[in-house]
């Protein structure tokens, strides 16, 4: 992670238009802030882009903000998206298991027909989002329920589809 420095001035305005987010590495779990970009968080992780976060409770002066880059990122809990009405996914709802680290997640995935074995999703979906997810940490207590999980496949140590899903 790399302390972001700018020299421009926040405005309060600024500072209230940021989306909550939840980051979890190896070492820790970040709970803070990142400025709207207009971009879904899987599709900048899927880039390669770091993500700009500012820590919860810290003043959004440029001097505050940090970069976490995709590759220390093991599970992200994004900002809500706005509802899309009329929408409807296209691909099948299949629940999926993770284990990240000290994470375990399990959620449901909106997958391609095209993907049919655990070893198709590492290499077609290295950053996964699941729906209506439960997190859970080795030694912790009961199960984090959250409505998007994005898991770093990349970073798994063991991920398989469990079944499909009636949605």
């Amino acid at each position: 992670m790399h302390w972001l420095r700018r020299d421009d001035e926040t405005t309060d305005s600024q500072a209230e238009s940021l989306d909550p987010i939840r980051i979890f590495t190896h070492e820790l779990e970040l709970v803070g802030f990142v400025a709207p970009s207009g971009q879904r968080v899987t599709d900048m992780l899927l880039r390669g882009q770091d993500l700009a976060f500012l820590p919860e409770g810290a003043d959004p002066a440029p001097a505050n903000w940090v970069s976490v880059s995709a590759a220390d990122v093991l599970i992200v809990i994004p900002p809500p998206l706005p509802a899309r009405s009329g929408w409807r996914p296209s691909r099948q709802t299949r629940q999926v298991f993770v284990r990240l680290g000290p994470y375990r997640v399990i959620g449901s995935a909106h997958l391609p027909p095209e993907v049919e074995h655990d070893g198709d999703l590492r290499a077609r979906l290295p950053f996964l989002p699941l729906t209506s997810a439960s997190i859970v940490r080795d030694g912790g207590e009961g199960p984090d329920e959250v409505e998007v999980a994005i898991a770093n496949l990349a970073e798994s140590v063991e991920h398989r589809i469990l079944a499909e899903s009636h949605a």
